[in-house]
């Protein structure tokens, strides 16, 4: 069937800041994988009590059975007190610094993840997860969650996980570590024994030819990860300002034992091929949003995500209608029953309808497609590919396809208009590979040496016109570091970055309204 998206949008050409980078992983090596090298023992072992999934799955069906379509549970939570200084084990290195190792171990587990109710890593310091068989995430850093003290830690597959902690001589004493919940996944979320494919065979990956007249939506949809066990699905949304702020749509029921600040946010998890289904990386990972607002009335909720996604990570922000006229055709866009991305349509008209006491969209049955327990809170697209609401629930499966309910945008609209703005009834999407920023000069640039550096570089400035510049040079979560003044003749200035975190940074030179950008790596 084909799904035809009858407008398109030209592209946005406007000054824009840059779009901070969700680096929440820094990259290197645990010394936990190669342990007899760095004459480490091993880790005492935290065993979390045995799960048995039968009743557990057996609930989730009665949930779905009631049209409940979220949070999608995958996982239990046991509930722990595990620190630096109660659980564990130090060892130090002959250069000085101090390891502390941790393993966890969820017999029978499909994957782990779990929560840092406390986290808090001085400059310099590296936290790791790591399994038996040399799987691994980090480094996470003190740039790692956005300046909480809260993170919580993707999933990882398997029973048994290492949680390391490095820190150097410098900041000794200075960390500090506390692990309240631990996540037992009953269920594969990871795509590894199952999970590609477990959700209804009538949905459709979205790499499917049917997805092609949707492809900037779909990259928007990201997977949610909330309270520790559960799944919902939401989006990226453009605000007036289009300054790519990492707003974020999803259901209000979503927020059933979900803390914001430990949240997991997965993008871009989509099947490369049509059929047969094949997994993709699971690592494009953002830890941590704020609740801005949220109304039952719509069955609405609406974050701010810790961090900005990567560039490479291809995202897109939706655009929206907040008019009261029904769409004539809907597609949504969705993660169900915390499956790889799949894409549903309907082409006949929405119409209004109250569920759970919410103002709603009712699609009275797909054409081709449907949603599932964990597709609570993706969007429903209208035929010109704006967004009009957010799935609550409803009954429709792959064996009976009809009645499912999605909240009004243009109800939630007026408890989001002062992040989104006012700039008319409706606003097209934005993709941020699109935005140019004018530069100082055509062949203008900035010139660093060494790149990468351990930190200490030279920069060499383009020719300034009249006015004072600003140079600036931003960490991975858009934190500014350093802000220097430069007077027009300034040819080249020295930047001392050692006290940093090793990771990527902008270097970003303004003058007036032009701009001119450089990367800076910092490895040590």
């Amino acid at each position: 069937m084909n799904h035809l998206l009858p407008g398109t949008f030209a592209s946005l050409a406007f000054l824009s800041s840059l779009p901070l980078l969700a680096q929440l992983e820094f990259g290197g090596r645990p010394y936990g994988i190669d342990r007899s090298l760095h004459g480490l023992p091993e880790p005492p072992v935290a065993v979390m009590p045995v799960v048995d999934p039968a009743p557990l799955l057996a609930e989730d069906e009665a949930r779905a059975a009631q049209g409940i379509k979220g949070p999608w549970r995958f996982g239990i939570n046991h509930i722990t007190d595990l620190g630096l200084d109660n659980s564990g084990v130090w060892s130090v290195l002959p250069n000085g610094d101090r390891v502390w190792q941790l393993g966890i171990e969820c017999p029978a587990a499909f994957s782990i993840n779990f929560e840092f109710n406390t986290y808090v890593v001085p400059e310099g310091a590296r936290v790791f997860v790591h399994t038996p068989n040399g799987e691994h995430m980090g480094a996470f850093t003190a740039a790692s969650n956005g300046g909480f003290t809260e993170m919580g830690v993707a999933p990882m597959t398997g029973d048994r996980i290492t949680i390391e902690y490095i820190e150097p001589a410098a900041v000794a004493g200075q960390g500090d570590l506390r692990i309240r919940q631990v996540t037992h996944a009953y269920r594969d979320i990871m795509g590894t024994t199952k999970g590609l494919n477990d959700s209804g065979a009538c949905n459709n990956n979205v790499i499917c030819p049917e997805g092609d007249p949707w492809r900037d939506q779909i990259r928007s949809v990201a997977m949610i990860v909330t309270g520790g066990g559960g799944v919902c699905t939401g989006q990226l949304m453009n605000n007036c300002a289009q300054d790519e702020t990492p707003y974020f749509l999803t259901a209000n029921h979503c927020l059933d034992g979900f803390n914001p600040a430990t949240a997991l946010f997965r993008f871009r998890w989509e099947s490369p091929t049509c059929t047969p289904t094949q997994n993709a990386p699971t690592n494009k990972v953002i830890s941590g949003s704020q609740l801005l607002a949220n109304n039952a009335g719509s069955d609405m909720a609406f974050l701010q995500l810790n961090g900005t996604p990567q560039e490479s990570w291809e995202v897109f922000y939706s655009g929206w209608n907040k008019g009261t006229t029904a769409a004539t055709s809907v597609t949504a866009i969705h993660h169900p029953s915390g499956d790889i991305k799949k894409i549903s349509f309907e082409e006949q008209p929405v119409t209004t309808a109250s569920y759970g006491g919410a103002q709603c969209w009712r699609v009275a049955a797909w054409d081709d497609g449907t949603t599932e327990g964990g597709s609570s809170g993706s969007g429903l697209w209208d035929q010109n590919g704006l967004l009009v609401g957010q799935l609550y629930g409803g009954q429709a499966s792959c064996s009976f396809n009809v009645n499912d309910y999605y909240g009004k945008f243009n109800v939630s609209f007026p408890f989001l208009q002062q992040w989104l703005g006012d700039c008319g009834t409706t606003l097209p999407g934005l993709d941020p590979a699109t935005v140019s920023v004018p530069e100082l000069d055509e062949a203008a640039g900035i010139g660093l040496a060494p790149n990468p550096t351990a930190g200490t570089v030279l920069v060499t400035l383009p020719a300034l016109g009249e006015g004072t510049a600003v140079l600036r040079v931003t960490d991975a979560l858009g934190r500014v570091v350093v802000e220097r003044s430069v007077a027009r003749g300034t040819e080249r200035l020295t930047l001392d970055l050692g006290g940093q975190a090793d990771g990527l940074y902008l270097v970003d030179l303004r003058q007036n309204d032009r701009r001119v950008v450089q990367r800076l790596l910092l490895e040590r």
